[in-house]
């Protein structure tokens, strides 16, 4: 059976700190962008926009690198690129790296799991604005199905039979 060098352990935990600290920014992000989203902030949508595209290019990095390190230890391994996780290096390494490398483990899950609740608190917010964008467009074009209208203070006003302004060239 063959054992992880030391030299590749210590570069997967590199990789793995770097794929934590990525996963740490893509929530941070996903706070500030609820945050402007609510906010309506169009320069901070605007400039996380920027930034998307600058995380893009990280993340081609970072997917050549965990291909590089997946091959290297898939040849130790004796086994397909495929088949490489933590779960199968973990035991091949020595006692030090073992427990290093646990570590990452669980606290990469801690992360992903973090980022799929935020994933879908970003995308529940998105869903209900274009929801409610199409309802205020239906209830100003009098279009679709009628449209309720709300006083100053929230309270129910009654439904449109016609749109607020009309649509008709």
């Amino acid at each position: 059976m063959n054992a992880i060098s030391r030299e590749q352990a210590d570069n997967l935990l590199v990789y793995l700190d770097c794929e934590a600290m990525h996963l740490e920014r893509v929530l941070a992000f996903l706070n500030e962008f609820r945050g402007a989203l609510i906010r309506r902030d169009c320069i901070a949508l605007e400039q996380m926009r920027e930034e998307m595209e600058q995380e893009g290019q990280t993340c081609s990095v970072m997917d050549a690198r965990r291909r590089r390190l997946v091959e290297e230890i898939a040849g130790v391994l004796g086994c397909r690129a495929e088949e490489v996780c933590l779960s199968r290096i973990v035991p091949r390494t020595d006692p030090l790296h073992r427990a290093a490398l646990r570590q990452r483990q669980e606290h990469l899950k801690e992360l992903t799991e973090r980022l799929r609740q935020q994933h879908l608190s970003t995308e529940l917010l998105v869903r209900e604005y274009a929801r409610m964008n199409r309802r205020l467009l239906e209830t100003v074009t009098g279009q679709g199905e009628q449209g309720r209208v709300y006083d100053a203070h929230g309270r129910s006003d009654g439904i449109t039979r016609s749109g607020l302004v009309s649509v008709k060239m």
